[in-house]
């Protein structure tokens, strides 16, 4: 167990995942060590495709494992929403070379598990940064100069500091602040991924592709250099039971959902697996995420739906300014306030967007219409424009300074 003064204790991050490594790798960058807490056995990820924007790149550049993410990335060509009901695209826009010239960086997908093996390698790479699996925290206490945190098999841990990464159910975020839970709209999204040469050539395509129907979607898109393929369908399940984080899906309850979509969607359903769902949650914006030596990140801070991939590079944002604002200040606490109030309504921004996004996915009726009528009159680029803010990076110092560094 870590002894010594305070200066001299590492960052305890509680949760291996994507942002709790990224936590780990931005700090030992800046010179920290760093002991993860993970409750699993192994530093793995369960689920299937992830899209990585322009933003995310930056923090990629930041955290030293740009180069690897490039290396197994698919590149879509564009990015298509179509309506369910017809078949038919509704809009399209590219994400070419002007694309990349107005943002930096190319729009991505990636695999998740293959997101975390390159950084959990990063971190096993790094001298700084000690990785602990089996490792359930049960317990924190802030003692005003220094942190204990405790795990189910009776170890306590000192830290200068802890920043929990322990995602939409964090038992952090119900110790600092008032207990909730998070919120549904009734979704569970069901996936699929399987090898490209076993999708028949007419339901692939390079582009991602949303197609949105009353109350549902499917959206495709391939991975990992375009080796594999990524099929997921959202829809409301009247038997979802709030609370519980991945239930089964169930086929004829998808079917009968589905429909009406057209053939392309419902051949695409064949490949979805049911054994596994998620339910889709998020939770309402806040702006107090950290209390002392106690930071709150990622999903544990902000968890957004879907609608434009942003979760998991909100929280590698956030690791790249957390990193920064210790960095600058040996307060931990007034490090922690600066990274809160260069996040929050950046991140409660992704939050809102996000609902409304999928608000326009989900239209059906008169809004549908009006969804399809505006939409077919939409330059290619007006996604963009409505999405530089997110797409152009955070803005704020903390992160700017740390991309210009590293």
């Amino acid at each position: 167990m870590p002894v010594g003064s305070a200066g001299l204790l590492p960052v305890i991050v509680v949760g291996g995942g994507i942002g709790g490594a990224a936590t780990a790798l931005a700090l030992s960058r800046k010179g920290r060590s760093v002991v993860v807490l993970e409750q699993t056995d192994d530093l793995t990820e369960i689920g299937a495709g992830i899209q990585m924007p322009p933003n995310a790149f930056k923090a990629f550049h930041a955290l030293g494992v740009l180069e690897a993410v490039q290396a197994v990335a698919a590149y879509p060509e564009r990015l298509v929403l179509g309506d369910m009901i017809t078949g038919e695209p509704v809009y399209q826009s590219p994400i070419g070379e002007a694309f990349v010239d107005r943002f930096g960086y190319r729009y991505a997908l990636m695999h998740r598990g293959d997101l975390l093996q390159i950084l959990v390698d990063a971190c096993r790479r790094s001298p700084r940064i000690e990785l602990r699996t089996r490792s359930r925290v049960t317990d924190f206490e802030d003692l005003g100069d220094r942190v204990v945190v405790r795990t189910a098999t009776g170890d306590a841990w000192e830290g200068t500091a802890m920043v929990a990464a322990d995602g939409l159910w964090s038992a952090t975020r119900g110790k600092l602040f008032e207990p909730s839970q998070p919120r549904t709209d009734g979704y569970i999204v069901c996936r699929g991924v399987v090898p490209v040469d076993h999708l028949p050539e007419a339901l692939y395509s390079q582009s991602v592709t949303m197609w949105g129907g009353p109350g549902l979607d499917l959206f495709h898109y391939p991975l990992r250099r375009g080796e594999i393929y990524n099929i997921g369908a959202s829809y409301r399940d009247p038997d979802l039971v709030a609370g519980v984080s991945n239930p089964k899906g169930d086929r004829d309850v998808m079917m009968a959902r589905f429909a009406g979509a057209c053939r392309h969607v419902r051949d695409l359903l064949r490949y979805i697996d049911v054994s596994r769902a998620w339910v889709l949650y998020d939770r309402p914006a806040i702006s107090r995420w950290t209390r002392g030596r106690v930071a709150l990140l990622g999903d544990a801070a902000h968890p957004t739906t879907i609608y434009i991939s942003q979760g998991a590079c909100m929280a590698l944002e956030d690791a790249v300014v957390i990193a920064e604002a210790m960095s600058r200040t040996e307060d931990v606490a007034e490090a922690f306030r600066a990274y809160e109030t260069a996040r929050h309504l950046r991140t409660a921004r992704v939050q809102l967007t996000s609902r409304q996004f999928g608000e326009v996915y989900h239209a059906g009726g008169v809004e549908r219409d009006l969804r399809n009528h505006l939409l077919a009159g939409a330059r290619p680029e007006a996604l963009h424009d409505a999405l530089a803010w997110v797409f152009g990076g955070a803005g704020d110092d903390c992160l700017t300074t740390a991309a210009a560094v590293a």
